[in-house]
């Protein structure tokens, strides 16, 4: 009877320490990103407490209004709010571009909060549980950007009963897109974006293209209703694919989300 005790025991306090060493951050890439090892939702669930991830995008030093797009060089806020009726609030941020790349330097996070390095990315996390379950943190775009680029986030609001049963996850992206102002490659064309994105219907081209090709992060291609500025992606499933297309000589790529 004490030996099983005793193995019970040592369980017991391996299960603990599991616990307290992800409360921490995990040190996995856990943002919901492709060829990420999943989000939050993978170990907590179970629970109901309306969780839910807000990202704001501010540019450094300038006006408090929430931006779409970047220049490059040029340093942001992102901020990150994750929602929900629970006493520990954890969560995990990147920022990536449309190969799904590490892009730009991210640094600077506020209290509560660290970078690591997983995955090939710089990764955001929590460095103790939250009860506000808001942070922040600093990215700087890079000098030579080659087009948009996508803050993926996964957050959890956790009941703090010490194991991963009765919380919850949940997981957001925004996509900033290249500021076609910023004069960069000399060409305008090359600052093409689509809007709005996410989508569910019709994407609208900034710019009138000559041809494209839809490819999924599997590289699989799919046929779409294309007009010129135009593109129906109504039969897509939903997920992140990508817009290769081409204007005489010029080529690009354009990642966006389907809903």
């Amino acid at each position: 009877m004490r030996k099983n005790y005793f193995i019970v025991s040592a369980m017991s306090i391996a299960g603990a320490l599991i616990m307290m060493s992800s409360s921490s951050g995990r040190p996995d890439d856990r943002t919901g990103a492709p060829s990420s090892n999943g989000n939050c939702s993978i170990c907590h669930s179970g629970g109901a407490q309306g969780t839910n991830v807000n990202i704001g995008v501010t540019e450094k030093g300038g006006a408090i209004t929430p931006v779409t797009s970047y220049k490059p060089g040029k340093t942001y806020t992102i901020a990150i709010a994750v929602l929900g009726t629970s006493t520990a609030k954890g969560f995990q941020s990147t920022v990536l571009d449309a190969t799904n790349k590490k892009t730009g330097t991210t640094a600077n996070p506020t209290s509560g909060a660290k970078v690591i390095s997983a995955n090939g990315r710089d990764i955001v996390v929590q460095s103790s549980p939250s009860l506000t379950g808001i942070w922040s943190y600093e990215w700087t775009a890079p000098a030579n950007p080659t087009g948009d680029v996508t803050v993926y986030t996964a957050g959890v609001a956790a009941n703090g009963n010490g194991s991963d049963n009765g919380d919850q996850g949940a997981v957001k992206t925004s996509v900033l897109t290249l500021d076609a102002s910023s004069g960069t490659t000399g060409s305008s064309i090359v600052t093409l974006s689509a809007f709005p994105n996410p989508c569910n219907d019709v994407l609208q081209l900034s710019k009138a293209v000559d041809q494209i090709n839809i490819t999924g992060i599997n590289g699989a291609t799919y046929p779409v209703e294309f007009s010129g500025m135009k593109i129906n992606i109504r039969g897509l499933a939903q997920g992140f694919y990508y817009i290769k297309w081409s204007k005489g000589s010029e080529t690009g790529t354009i990642k966006f989300q389907k809903i």
